[in-house]
């Protein structure tokens, strides 16, 4: 009975070291590697409990990194996702961390791709989810795009234009993390028609190195 009960604590330790050496799974310099960085999104201590993934287009390097700079702030982002019913809350801006970090909640409605336009930001990462319905989010690369309208600072956009946008499908527990310069065209139609979906799309601000 003592051997079962130590052949546990053993097993239980083992987990609880494993765990802790892919939260903290860092090069010696203090920089994440594509895989370490993978290793800790995978060990999942950054998601609060949350049954959700990042989107396999995530740039893992960039997330852990802009986590560890500031935990607090992620922590209360995942908190928020847990704590409230995004289903249901009513829509509209609620702060996370003031200008910092605040999130969007509407009722969006899907386009055709012809009509929306690309971006990207500077100041601020995207974690966009759909709380219902789903929609198709759209990647490119910037040598395929152009830019057709300056930043524009109040509203942290610039617009492009180009071709070989590659679409991906924003649904369930998958979410697009967009960090500053990624280029990205979002809330597109999946089946040729406009839906309507329960989008939440948190503005967390980037810190630069």
């Amino acid at each position: 009975m003592k051997k079962s009960i130590f052949g546990k604590l053993i097993a239980v330790s083992m987990l609880c070291f494993a765990m802790i050496s892919m939260a903290s799974a860092q090069t010696k310099s203090g920089e994440w590697t594509k895989s370490s960085a993978k290793k800790w999104v995978n060990s999942r201590v950054w998601a609060n409990g949350l049954a959700i993934v990042p989107h396999k287009t995530t740039d893992y390097v960039k997330f852990a990194t802009q986590y560890h700079k500031d935990k607090a702030m992620w922590e209360k982002i995942f908190k928020f996702m847990k704590e409230n019913d995004l289903v249901n809350m009513p829509a509209g801006k609620y702060q996370i961390d003031g200008d910092r970090c605040f999130v969007n909640v509407t009722d969006a409605k899907t386009k055709s791709p012809n009509v929306v336009q690309i971006e990207a930001h500077k100041k601020y990462i995207d974690l966009q989810y759909m709380a219902t319905n789903a929609e198709l989010m759209g990647l490119i690369s910037t040598a395929n795009a152009k830019e057709i309208k300056p930043y524009n600072e109040k509203k942290d956009v610039v617009n492009y234009s180009g071709d070989k946008v590659k679409f991906y499908t924003l649904s369930g527990k998958t979410f697009f993390l967009l960090f500053p310069g990624e280029l990205h065209k979002a809330s597109i139609w999946t089946k040729g028609e406009e839906t309507t979906g329960r989008k939440i799309v948190f503005k967390i601000a980037y810190i630069a190195d």
